[in-house]
């Protein structure tokens, strides 16, 4: 996959399918395809049939005809765009359809704020894709997709704190919660997910504010006691640490650094 400069954006959004017909058939002449699925169907490529499920990513070079079965109304993000024509040796081949595992909130959110922010910053939804394809080869190249997996403790930890950001967060109770001591789970944490525990919640919760922050209306207030807040100043330094602006000024599209 060719990823030496940021990919450029023909068209993003959210498609909704399975609604007039339960097939389609596209070939992009000159675009790649990307889609991060939400929902359960068949994406048939070069004569194969690949098993479509939620969390899943599909990206599909030009030229490539595509048939999609579906088994109801189905919606995904979509974006269509350009990359170079030829990729670096030694680049990353990426199969048709990946599992986004436990990297799926970071890989949402990126698309999401691709989506959000292309009409008003389009050099930041290329950032956005950018990072996004990048993670993907970085999965690749890592292989910490689930066909070698996750160590059990640490997908069941990252899945404790994706509903609990609201709530305290404690390294030993989340430890006790999954069958770890505290060290050895930092430890796995350390190992494949290249972080400590603390600093994946606070990831994890700075994205969810900005998430919050960009496409609803709820006051800074109250993004902040949704994301485990109850110090308003401590959220201000945590977000604009993360990000380099203050939270009141997310919703205006103005990031620096979006990911932090």
């Amino acid at each position: 996959m060719p990823l030496q400069e940021p990919p450029s954006i023909a068209d993003i959004g959210v498609g909704r399918h399975g609604i007039a017909s339960l097939v389609d058939e596209f070939c992009l002449p000159d675009l790649w395809s990307l889609h991060l699925y939400g929902y359960t169907g068949e994406l048939e490529v070069g004569g194969a049939v690949i098993p479509i499920a939620p969390g899943r990513v599909s990206l599909v070079p030009p030229a490539t005809a595509t048939r999609y079965r579906y088994h109801g109304e189905s919606v995904h993000l979509f974006a269509h765009i350009h990359l170079p024509d030829a990729a670096p040796s030694g680049a990353v081949e990426l199969p048709a359809m990946l599992d986004c595992g436990a990297d799926l909130p970071r890989i949402r959110d990126r698309f999401q704020t691709a989506l959000d922010s292309h009409a008003r910053l389009p050099h930041l939804a290329r950032a956005e894709l950018w990072s996004l394809l990048c993670q993907l080869a970085g999965r690749q190249v890592s292989r910490y997709d689930d066909a070698l997996g996750l160590h059990p403790a640490v997908r069941a930890a990252v899945a404790r704190i994706e509903t609990r950001l609201r709530g305290p967060l404690g390294v030993a109770d989340l430890a006790e919660a999954v069958g770890l001591s505290h060290n050895h789970l930092g430890r796995l944490f350390r190992a494949q997910l290249g972080t400590t525990v603390v600093a994946y919640i606070r990831e994890r919760r700075m994205a969810r504010a900005h998430h919050l922050l960009t496409r609803t209306s709820l006051s800074v207030k109250a993004v902040a006691s949704m994301v485990g807040f109850r110090d308003l100043q401590s959220f201000n330094k945590a977000f604009r640490r993360a990000y380099g602006i203050p939270p009141s000024a997310a919703g205006n599209g103005v990031m620096s650094r979006p990911g932090g």
